[in-house]
């Protein structure tokens, strides 16, 4: 096969090999096996100008679709720290391990800065200021209700926009 081929030549002849490394490989159900290997000829092709012959294609392609099984293991597991952050942040305790998180921080990070600034605000004042609801609202003169009214809405829109991030994009 020359990389100078088709689209749908160049999908036809390597997704059977991908499609059984991966499957052997990730264990994940069908749809999501082959929408990694979607992914991964995808990918290949776009990049396909970077081949430079040093292994045969089909290893260059395998290696594409291990580096992407490795991403999307590393998305799911900063997922799944992510949606144990959000739960303790309910209960308003944070496992040290979460917040030890350097995939969680980043993320976090990213999703903050997405926030609009007064849900922001009021998140940074409660979960790293520490601060008590109490005090949070005689600074904004509100009740305390309307504060965990809006730290409610702002946790909910943290969520939103964490869940959107998936593979490190926000």
């Amino acid at each position: 096969m020359r990389l100078e081929s088709d689209p749908s030549t160049f999908f036809e002849e390597f997704y059977p090999h991908v499609l059984r490394f991966l499957a052997s490989a990730s264990g994940a159900p069908a749809a999501d096996v082959d929408d990694l290997v979607q992914e991964t000829l995808l990918h290949a092709w776009r990049s396909r100008d970077q081949f430079r012959g040093d292994a045969s294609l089909v290893s260059w392609i395998l290696a594409i679709a291990k580096n992407r099984l490795r991403m999307r293991r590393r998305s799911e597991r900063a997922r799944a720290a992510l949606e144990a952050a959000l739960r303790a942040i309910e209960r308003e305790e944070i496992p040290d391990h979460v917040v030890r998180s350097d995939e969680a921080i980043g993320a976090v990070r990213r999703a903050l800065h997405a926030l609009e600034p007064d849900p922001r605000d009021l998140l940074l004042r409660r979960y790293y200021q520490g601060l008590p609801v109490r005090d949070i609202a005689a600074a904004l003169g509100e009740s305390e209700k309307a504060v965990e009214s809006r730290l409610h809405r702002a946790r909910e829109a943290l969520r939103a926009l964490l869940d959107k991030g998936g593979d490190d994009e926000l």
